[in-house]
């Protein structure tokens, strides 16, 4: 009997087709896997994560990645978070908290004044003693995309507690329904998987070719007047994909706080119902205008309504709306016993005068005053306290006023000055100067500006800063403005060695070696400018401001070299030299202002007072130049050019003879000539 065949073990056909696969994923895997190692090896491309290795410390020192935001944002775009460093192994004793969220978390208009520096100094003061470390984890312009990622990896730092405040970003924002930034409403999991993919080198490569044609590629960042073609009607279907990938997005985040066992404080974003009107949308304006006759009425319950009713239906939609927000209580209210939720607009609501947020907590529509931030910080710093002492630490200490926390922050009248202005700027630009109530709020603003210029006294301020200093020595924000203030007052050098202080502790802030360029080139020491400008551009070589100061360095060397030549009696040889310094430099007003000064010398009339022109057009306020530019006008007989710069020299020294002799003058010209 003839036996049959042996049939081949099944095994052999399953381990066959296991090959195939393993060959199928396994080739690709290896190629992808040389491709980003050959990308890695030759420096291409960046680190994502939101910390990096500090190359300026030992024992796994983290510092901020300026380019986390480049994932999200184009790279002119992108703005840096806080200058930042912490041990990934938590210091014995402290408790860590991470603030995560937007501008308004951030602390802009001046992070060393906001939420989280207040925060600190609040819990420092509840309980004494005890360590507290808040980490800035916040970024300007970006939305809960990023803050996505930015919390994961908070989850492996070892925080105690997270502190949530997001939401203004969602629609403008990376990714929303009106956003400048690029792409708009993708479908999320696609979203999440480009993301993804940018972490690789090679992705980043790929994505270098779809980045060059975009319209935001190329451009600076020029704040929200970016956005004004950028309307988002309150029924605008996008507006769903908006809510829909916050709510997962903001749900992922709290799933990584809970799985890494952090307590999380979240509250809602408030916003400026009360002194902000909406910025587009004539049915918005019509809600804010009921709004405040209802109030003016007494009808304080209405006018909420309706205030709010305002903000939702504003079409630049740079406030969190209600949906927004009540995705974010439901979140917060539902979450395990590891999340308290705060109602931060109600609660501010409360605290207001009128009952109805406004101008007392905020500059403009989100930004909050210093006073706001206290308020703020106040509120998570309660939650905070109230999960220590839940667990045994119980407070003694009592809640720092908003006074107290100036001191130990140093806000001082400068501070307040420098911050206000800032603000003021801000205002006058689009899309602010559009609100119905901007020159209502403008002119509260420069009423307020001039009363703390009038009280300003610099030494005061001075040996507030020194005071602060002596709690927070290694404090280097302290530092810093207190080098700026020490600069404001013309005292450069002595400026120049507490921002040098302060680089000291953050060696690696662009921002510092730029600062401290700057205030170098105000101190003549073009030399050391050059190096510290220099060291800025290499941290962050796109960097406009430290470009322009580097010309201004440059340019400072000829015209120290023709400051030495008039000393030495050559006119000619200095003139030379303050030309190169202008050629250099065409903003150099002091360049200008020497060239002038040497053609009168010449007798060269028009060019010199074509050179004064120039140098008041750059500085109206440099010394001598406004006189010198009247006197050439009037010697070329261009009478009522000068009569403008003369009433002006009129208002800033009423008692000077010569400049109402010169104003008559002009005057009586012009009469002759029959003109007003």
């Amino acid at each position: 009997m003839e036996s049959k065949p042996a049939t081949p073990p099944k095994r052999s056909a399953v381990r066959t087709w296991l090959m195939r696969l393993a060959l199928m994923l396994g080739v690709p895997t290896l190629l992808l896997g040389l491709a980003e190692g050959a990308f890695r090896l030759a420096g291409y491309g960046h680190s994502t994560s939101f910390f990096v290795a500090s190359p300026h410390h030992e024992n796994g020192a983290l510092i901020e990645n300026t380019k986390f935001a480049w994932r999200f944002l184009p790279p002119t775009l992108a703005r840096a978070s806080q200058p930042t460093l912490l041990r990934r192994e938590k210091p014995t004793g402290t408790t860590r908290v991470f603030v995560l969220g937007e501008s308004a978390a951030e602390g802009d208009p001046e992070p060393a004044f906001g939420l989280p520096r207040q925060l600190e100094v609040l819990l420092e003061g509840r309980f004494p003693g005890r360590d507290f470390e808040v980490i800035n984890a916040a970024v300007t312009a970006i939305n809960s995309h990023a803050i996505l990622p930015v919390a994961r990896e908070c989850a492996g730092l070892d925080g105690d507690f997270w502190v949530l405040y997001i939401g203004h970003n969602e629609v403008m924002g990376p990714f929303g329904a009106g956003t400048v930034f690029g792409q708009k409403t993708p479908p999320l999991a696609a979203l999440r998987l480009g993301l993804g993919l940018k972490r690789l080198r090679l992705g980043q490569w790929i994505a270098s070719f779809g980045e060059t044609g975009g319209s935001a590629e190329g451009t600076q960042w020029k704040g929200m007047g970016m956005f004004l073609d950028q309307q988002i009607q309150a029924d605008d279907p996008q507006l769903d994909w908006v809510y829909d990938a916050y709510k997962k997005n903001l749900s992922d985040i709290l799933a990584a706080g809970r799985r890494a066992g952090v307590r999380i404080v979240m509250s809602s974003a408030a916003s400026n119902l009360r002194d902000s009107a909406p910025f587009a949308a004539p049915d918005a304006v019509e809600q804010f205008q009921s709004a405040r006759s209802l109030e003016a009425e007494g009808k304080t319950g209405e006018a909420h309504s309706h205030y709010v009713r305002a903000r939702d239906l504003d079409a630049l939609r740079f406030r969190a709306d209600s949906k927004l927000n009540a995705i974010t209580q439901a979140l917060g209210q539902a979450g395990s016993g590891n999340v308290t939720f705060i109602d931060v607009q109600a609660a501010l609501d409360a605290q207001s005068p009128s009952g109805i947020t406004g101008r007392e907590t905020f500059y403009e529509h989100v930004h909050f005053t210093f006073e706001g931030n206290h308020r703020l910080a106040k509120l998570f710093a309660e939650g905070i306290a109230s999960q220590l002492e839940s667990g045994g630490d119980n407070p003694s200490g009592p809640w720092l006023t908003s006074g107290e926390c100036a001191r130990r922050l140093a806000y001082t009248d400068w501070d307040r000055g420098v911050v206000l202005a800032s603000v003021i700027r801000r205002l006058q630009q689009p899309p602010f100067n559009h609100r119905l109530n901007n020159d209502e709020t403008l002119g509260q603003l420069r009423d307020e500006s001039q009363r703390v210029a009038r009280r300003l006294d610099r030494t005061a301020a001075l040996a507030a800063y020194d005071n602060a200093l002596k709690a927070r020595p290694n404090d280097w924000r302290l530092l810093q403005r207190r080098g700026l203030l020490l600069s404001s007052a013309g005292r450069h050098d002595e400026g120049v060695d507490s921002l040098k202080r302060a680089i000291g502790q953050t060696s690696w802030s662009r921002i510092l070696h730029y600062q401290l360029g700057a205030m170098q080139n105000k101190a003549g020491k073009y030399d050391d400018a050059l190096a510290s400008l220099g060291r800025a551009l290499a941290l962050q070589p796109d960097f406009p401001e430290a470009t322009a100061q580097l010309a201004r360095a440059r340019a400072g060397i000829p015209y120290r070299l023709g400051e030495k030549a008039m000393a030495a009696g050559d006119a000619t040889g200095a003139l030379g030299y303050f030309t190169k310094a202008a050629q250099l430099d065409d903003t150099f007003a002091e360049a200008h202002f020497q060239i002038g000064a040497r053609r009168v010398e010449s007798g060269r009339i028009a060019e010199a007072t074509a050179s004064f022109e120039r140098a008041v057009a750059l500085k109206p306020d440099l010394p001598q130049a406004r006189f010198n530019l009247v006197t050439g006008l009037l010697k070329l007989e261009r009478y009522s050019a000068a009569l403008g710069h003369l009433e002006a020299l009129a208002t800033k020294t009423p008692g000077d003879i010569q400049v109402q002799r010169y104003l008559e003058f002009a005057r009586a010209k012009l009469r002759e000539a029959g003109k007003p």
